[in-house]
């Protein structure tokens, strides 16, 4: 459940660094009349027709609380609360046009694999995890940037963004 809640977050948030200038709309109702938190939207689908929703503030914020309990975060400041990625570096991967859906991958950091953790469970140290960025087309198929994938995600707790974009919770 924390893999899919957290999966949710991030693609949430890629959605939105790759369509900052669309904003200015007003955002579509989906048309089906699922609820947005609908398991259905994990069915593992990989053609156009499993799309991203967006989600409301308050629905977001009950998500993000529902993580913080589960992780006691008032008390621990060690497992992770969120990625940051550059909106350019998204920008810039996602340019391609054949590109369809984005695969949030999760993995360790070469920093901890190089303190000679590699294998070893990590659970949601920060500093250990961080998410793989990779791209595919319509048909299943991985599109590479130059050969490469999106890393140098930024983990906070330890190194969070200032301004409102510092607190768990949306505002």
């Amino acid at each position: 459940m924390r893999s899919k809640l957290l999966v949710a977050l991030f693609i949430g948030i890629a959605i939105i660094a790759c369509n900052k200038d669309k904003f200015t709309e007003t955002p579509k109702t989906p048309k089906s009349n699922a609820p947005t938190h609908s398991a259905a939207r994990f069915t593992g689908d990989t053609t156009e027709t499993a799309t991203s929703q967006f989600i409301s503030m308050s629905v977001a914020n009950q998500m993000i609380t529902s993580y913080l309990y589960s992780i006691n975060s008032s008390a621990n400041d060690t497992d992770i609360r969120s990625f940051s990625v550059s909106a350019d570096s998204l920008r810039a991967f996602l340019a391609n046009t054949s590109i369809k859906n984005v695969k949030l991958i999760f993995a360790h950091t070469m920093s901890y694999i190089n303190a000679g953790n590699s294998g070893v469970y990590a659970g949601y140290q920060s500093g250990a995890l961080t998410i793989v960025i990779a791209a595919y087309d319509t048909s299943g198929n991985y599109v590479y940037y130059g050969g490469n994938v999106l890393d140098h995600l930024i983990p906070c707790p330890y190194t969070c963004p200032s301004g409102s974009a510092g607190n768990d919770l949306l505002q």
